[in-house]
């Protein structure tokens, strides 16, 4: 059987569905909002007036509610490729922010789930996000909160760096991220994506990274001291593929087949620094959601729909 990893193209925020040869199907964050950050939307909308020309004001809000309603549904998604009743063996939201946990509760209601990962029991800067007139509901927050403290359907487990157990080691999942060390950094600066998961999922001689929210300037030097990162086919890029997630000797390290990024805002992407190290990068938002196969002979598939949009490494 082979393993298969979903990337969906979400717009906003995170989600990655992963098929084990086990049957153990997860998923990794989620968020259904169906929409583009507000820096996003603005870039969207320029590079629609560039194309349209004179048209532009005619065209604009109708290309862009088109361009938004590409973006993936992560339940239709669920419902497409496994129906109804599957059940999700492991959820993971690898840190506490909105846009890797949007649509968690509805996920809850229509799913069984087995076991649900998280980084513990800190909430970070609540507050902000309640007060800001943003897209967010405050009953994923409250259902994120309950999770937590499930013993049973779905058993809730706080997973560190190195840990090992029946449910993720025999998989071919190593946890890069965080350690204990990180958790306390964390609190300290309350910053939520310092305590981000960053998840290595091996299989036949391949390695999958996903960097979650975790930060260059903490996150990924501590993992360099103790975790040898060499030898990664595909990275999913750490906060989306922005420059606070780019650690140059991390990167260059994985020096990665394919890089993916999510949302590629012009002052904050990477996507040029990523392009030293990495034989191709791609931004989900030029790709569509992308489907990698790593079969039994370790051989990797993937969408040659991509090959048009992806860019290759620089010297």
């Amino acid at each position: 059987m082979p393993l298969v990893i979903h990337f969906l193209n979400v717009g906003r925020g995170d989600c990655t569905v992963i098929e084990f040869p086990s049957g153990n199907l997860t998923m990794v964050d989620i968020d259904n909002l169906r929409s583009f950050d507000p820096t996003t939307r603005s870039e969207v909308l320029e590079e629609i007036r560039k194309a349209a020309g004179v048209l532009a004001p005619i065209v604009e809000k109708r290309r862009l509610a088109e361009q938004e309603a590409k973006l993936a549904d992560p339940f239709q998604f669920l419902d497409d490729r496994f129906g109804k009743d599957a059940h999700i063996f492991r959820l993971i939201i690898t840190h506490p922010d909105m846009d890797h946990m949007t649509g968690i509760t509805r996920l809850v209601d229509e799913r069984v789930i087995g076991n649900f990962w998280h980084s513990g029991s800190h909430d970070f800067n609540l507050e902000t996000w309640k007060a800001d007139e943003g897209p967010y509901d405050i009953a994923d927050w409250e259902t994120y909160k309950q999770l937590r403290k499930s013993k049973t359907n779905p058993r809730a487990l706080v997973n560190r760096a190195k840990d090992t157990g029946e449910y993720w080691t025999d998989d071919g999942i190593k946890l890069w991220a965080p350690t204990d060390e990180l958790v306390d950094l964390a609190v300290e600066r309350e910053m939520a994506n310092i305590v981000s998961m960053v998840l290595r999922v091996k299989y036949k001689g391949r390695a999958i990274v996903l960097g979650g929210d975790a930060t260059a300037d903490e996150s990924w030097p501590a993992i360099m001291e103790t975790i040898n990162v060499r030898h990664v086919s595909v990275l999913k890029a750490s906060h989306h593929g922005r420059k606070t997630g780019y650690h140059r000797a991390a990167v260059k390290a994985m020096s990665p087949w394919l890089t993916v990024t999510s949302v590629a805002q012009a002052e904050y992407d990477a996507t040029e620094s990523y392009r030293r190290y990495s034989t191709h990068t791609v931004s989900l938002r030029d790709s569509g959601d992308i489907q990698i196969t790593i079969s039994d002979d370790g051989v990797l598939h993937y969408p040659s729909d991509i090959e048009k949009v992806w860019k290759d490494k620089t010297t």
